[in-house]
C-alpha cells in the first residue's frame, strides 16, 4: 500500500503521515485508531499500537453476563471428561464458575494447606494475593507468577488501565515492569505453563493450559491441568485420584 493510499484510507494528510513514519511527530490517539482501522488490524493489535504510542488502552467490558453464563453452563459437563485431572471455567471476576471433581479435590487440598482460602465459588485471586504458602506445593512458583503476568498482557496490552485482567494483576506480587511483560507477551504463543508439584511423597510436572474466550464471552476462560510429560503421567494420575474430597 502506498503512502498516498494509506493516507486516503485513514483520513490523514500525506504530509502528516510522512511525519509519523519518520518520527518527526508522535501520533495522537485518534491517528492510531484511524491507521489501525485503515490497515484492518484486529482490535488487540490496535490496542498494542495505542500502548506503544503512549496512550492508554480502550478495552471496555460491560453489560449483563447472564446470557453468556447460561450458554457456557450448557458446556460445563464437558469438564468431567478431563477427570481425574482438574478442569474449570473462570468468570470475569476471577471466581470459579464451573469445575469438575478433580478441581474440587485440588482446591480442597489447597484449603487444607491454607485454611484462609474462601469457600466455593473460589476466588482465584486469593491463591496469589499472598502466594508464599504455595511454595510448599509449587516448586517453581516464581515462573508461574511471571507466566500469569505475561498472560495478562497477552489478553490486554494495557491491563493496568482497564479490563478484567487488572483485578488479577493488582493482587500479584510486584514483578517485572510493564515493558518487560509486554515484550514477553509479544513473543509468547500460547497460554500455558508447566509447574513442578511437590506434595508429601508426590512430585511431578503439571502443565496448566488456559484458553480465554472472546467476543461476548470475554472475561471467561477455560483452564485445564494435565501431566507435563510421560514421566509425570502415572504419578500425577495417582496423586489426583487419591485426593480426598475434603483435603
Amino acid at each position: 500500500m502506498s503512502q498516498l493510499d494509506l493516507s486516503e484510507r485513514a483520513g490523514i494528510s500525506p504530509r502528516h503521515l510522512s511525519f509519523l513514519e519518520t518520527g518527526r511527530c508522535g501520533p495522537s490517539r485518534a491517528a492510531v485508531l484511524q491507521l489501525g482501522r485503515a490497515l484492518e488490524l484486529p482490535n488487540a493489535e490496535i490496542e498494542r499500537l495505542l500502548l506503544v504510542a503512549g496512550h492508554a488502552g480502550d478495552w471496555r467490558r460491560s453489560g449483563d453476563a447472564t446470557p453468556i453464563r447460561e450458554h457456557l453452563a450448557k458446556l460445563a459437563h464437558l469438564l468431567d471428561a478431563h477427570e481425574p485431572f482438574p478442569a474449570l471455567i473462570s468468570g470475569p471476576e476471577w471466581c470459579v464458575e464451573w469445575q469438575n471433581e478433580g478441581a474440587r479435590r485440588l482446591f480442597a487440598r489447597l484449603r487444607a494447606l491454607q485454611p484462609s482460602l474462601g469457600v466455593e465459588p473460589l476466588d482465584l485471586r486469593q491463591l496469589f494475593a499472598d502466594p508464599a504458602w504455595l511454595r510448599g506445593w509449587i516448586v517453581n512458583l516464581d515462573e508461574l507468577l511471571e507466566a500469569i503476568q505475561t498472560g495478562l498482557y497477552q489478553l490486554e496490552p494495557d491491563p493496568v488501565s482497564s479490563g478484567h485482567t487488572r483485578a488479577l494483576l493488582d493482587v500479584l506480587p510486584p514483578g517485572d515492569g510493564p515493558g518487560e511483560a509486554i515484550e514477553r507477551a509479544a513473543r509468547a504463543q500460547t497460554w500455558s505453563q508447566t509447574i513442578r508439584v511437590r506434595d508429601r511423597e508426590h512430585e511431578f510436572g503439571l502443565e496448566i493450559v488456559s484458553v480465554p474466550f472472546a467476543g461476548g464471552a470475554s472475561g471467561f476462560a477455560l483452564a485445564v491441568a494435565r501431566p507435563a510429560d510421560a514421566a509425570s503421567q502415572h504419578s500425577a494420575r495417582r496423586y489426583f485420584e487419591a485426593l480426598p474430597a475434603r483435603g
